[in-house]
């Protein structure tokens, strides 16, 4: 199985990008908000764009280095009490 190193970063504001997030273009990758502004920097809720990017990307972070599951097990073998 292959392995998960994460998503990645834009290219432009150097954002972590999450899950559905970014766009791959011509070799780069963009956060969405990064793109919207490249391709139509007159949008109306650009702001309202970027910082919901810049929210996803921290919660994203967050639930990926908390472990709310329990401890690990004792040992390579299962554990009697």
């Amino acid at each position: 199985m292959s392995r998960f190193y994460g998503y990645g970063v834009c290219s432009v504001c150097e954002i972590g990008c999450t899950k559905g997030n970014y766009i791959d273009h011509s070799g780069k990758r963009y956060c969405s908000a990064c793109w919207i502004e490249k391709e139509n920097p007159d949008h109306p809720d650009l702001q309202k764009i970027k910082s919901e990017v810049k929210e996803a990307a921290e919660k994203w972070k967050r639930q990926k280095y908390v472990k709310e599951d329990g401890p690990l097990p004792i040992g390579p073998y299962s554990h009697r009490n």
